[in-house]
């Protein structure tokens, strides 16, 4: 009996961590959404609600959640190639559930929540772990060249132009694979890095172009959903400035406005990361504003930052609801 005692209460406590980590993720998740609540309240131009074009707005979730999608399937094919067997519902869950984590500080929560999850289905954990710096460190690097080149055609600031070229020989590194599978053959060689050696020779120019790729395309989309963001917000006209040049934005509704979308969130994207504070907060919403700046007044520009932060928390809910339910439907 005691022996039963010790095994069942060795099996409850992976259970009790994984709820604890949970909860810690959800609360802090809860937090993100009270801040952006109260972000949009204390806006210089109140929200008229009856005034939002609901129409765009449900299509910026929708492109909010296909913009997840990509590098998702980036990091399934990592996993693949990685050698680690695991059936596509569950790594699709596993990822979604994931994004709770980055509103916890220090964003490590997110690696456990992915990593977690997936080792229930039998991943190992070093592999699991390297996939997710993998695609997460290409995802913002490859965001961070695109913006830095987009922003050239923007009216920002020279000294914003400048910093973001600055930045592109450094996001190359991040890409270059020699980089990664000299960091990663090290720790693999290492007693506690230990994980096997198809891992390390799995890192090459084809893995890392195809997530660039990947997340070149899911950049695409976060600007699109910004896009329809800003489209929902035209039928404000609480100033007449400002209706004019949200008519002027609209009017337009073209390349430029769109790409100044693209900047705009890949380069708040990458600002959030490196502030590694809940979320991205504070620094995401400045970048973002900066170069919304360029075609919209203050006013707008701050509003969108945080209409597009909601619309992006739903989107990750539906895509966590969604890739759960077809876990369930597969019986996985």
């Amino acid at each position: 009996m005691p022996a039963d005692r010790v095994r069942q209460r060795r099996g409850l406590a992976p259970l009790a961590l994984r709820l604890v980590i949970l909860t810690l993720a959800l609360f802090f998740f809860g937090l993100a959404i009270r801040r952006a609540g109260l972000e949009l309240s204390r806006s210089e131009v109140p929200l008229d609600w009856k005034s939002v074009r609901w129409s765009y707005w449900v299509l910026s979730v929708v492109f909010g959640a296909l913009a997840l999608m990509p590098p998702c399937l980036a990091w399934q094919a990592i996993l693949r190639d990685f050698g680690q067997s695991v059936h596509w519902a569950n790594s699709m869950y596993a990822y979604f559930l994931g994004h709770f984590g980055k509103y916890v500080p220090g964003k490590a929560m997110a690696v456990l929540l992915r990593v977690g999850e997936l080792h229930r289905h039998g991943v190992m954990v070093r592999p699991a772990i390297v996939s997710v710096f993998i695609e997460t460190l290409t995802c913002i690097a490859a965001g961070a060249i695109l913006g830095a080149v987009l922003i050239q055609w923007i009216a920002v600031p020279r000294w914003l132009q400048l910093s973001a070229l600055a930045g592109i020989p450094w996001a190359l590194l991040v890409l270059w694979p020699r980089p990664f599978r000299w960091i990663v053959g090290r720790i693999a060689r290492s007693r506690i890095g230990s994980m096997p050696a198809s891992v390390v020779q799995a890192i090459d120019a084809r893995l890392m172009g195809r997530t660039v790729a990947w997340s070149l395309l899911g950049w695409l989309l976060q600007g699109t959903s910004l896009w329809f963001v800003l489209q929902s917000l035209g039928g404000l006209h609480s100033e007449s400035a400002i209706g004019s040049a949200m008519g002027s934005v609209i009017g337009l509704g073209g390349w430029h406005t769109w790409l100044v979308c693209i900047a705009s969130m890949s380069l708040g994207a990458l600002a959030g990361f490196l502030s590694m504070l809940p979320g991205g907060a504070l620094a995401r919403e400045l970048a973002s504003i900066w170069i919304l700046l360029s075609i919209v007044p203050e006013p707008i520009a701050l509003i969108a930052t945080v209409v597009v932060r909601i619309t992006s928390i739903i989107a990750e809910l539906s895509m966590i609801a969604l890739s759960k339910w077809i876990q369930y439907r597969h019986g996985v």
